[in-house]
């Protein structure tokens, strides 16, 4: 996999700009429309075209700023442009150059309901939870504490309790 999230977006731009049978002119006058005047009809061709350099390589990234006013002016969640709908659950997915993951695991940590990294203990979820809405942490609770996860994270702290007991010489 060699697709970096820039390239999916200018993807999916260009895809979704054709679905609505917009030319990149139309779609600079709507970005423009809704304060987004950066947009214009040079700057979506570098964000589709990427604007290669000599080795190919992409030298024009998109940016949050971009990333959003393209989501709102093509009617389209800004999770669907970084992952495309028509992605398999399970087909893998690039995060950075070192962290990749599933198309159903980025969809879900992008917008806010998963997580990239699981938690590994109690403490690191809530340290995981504590930035988010309490509405949406709370959903993100009853999601992640399962009944099996519950158990295990119990049976870990039984054991860590013990192991405490033991090594100050309690019984």
């Amino acid at each position: 996999m060699h697709s970096t999230p820039s390239e999916v977006i200018a993807t999916q731009v260009r895809k979704r700009r054709r679905q609505l049978d917009l030319n990149r002119q139309q779609l600079a006058e709507k970005c423009a429309s809704i304060g987004a005047p950066q947009l214009t009809t040079a700057a979506l061709t570098n964000i589709e075209t990427g604007r290669p350099d000599k080795d190919g390589k992409r030298r024009r990234e998109v940016t949050v700023e971009e990333l959003l006013a393209l989501a709102c002016a093509l009617s389209i969640h800004p999770v669907d442009l970084m992952v495309p709908a028509d992605l398999a659950d399970d087909a893998p997915y690039e995060v950075t150059s070192a962290i990749a993951t599933t198309a159903a695991t980025a969809r879900g940590w992008i917008s806010g309901t998963a997580f990239l990294v699981p938690p590994e203990t109690p403490m690191d979820f809530a340290v995981a939870i504590q930035a988010m809405p309490k509405e949406r942490a709370q959903a993100v609770s009853r999601d992640w504490f399962t009944p099996e996860r519950q158990q295990e994270w119990n049976r870990a702290a039984l054991e860590y309790d013990r192991q405490q007991q033991e090594g100050r010489g309690d019984s």
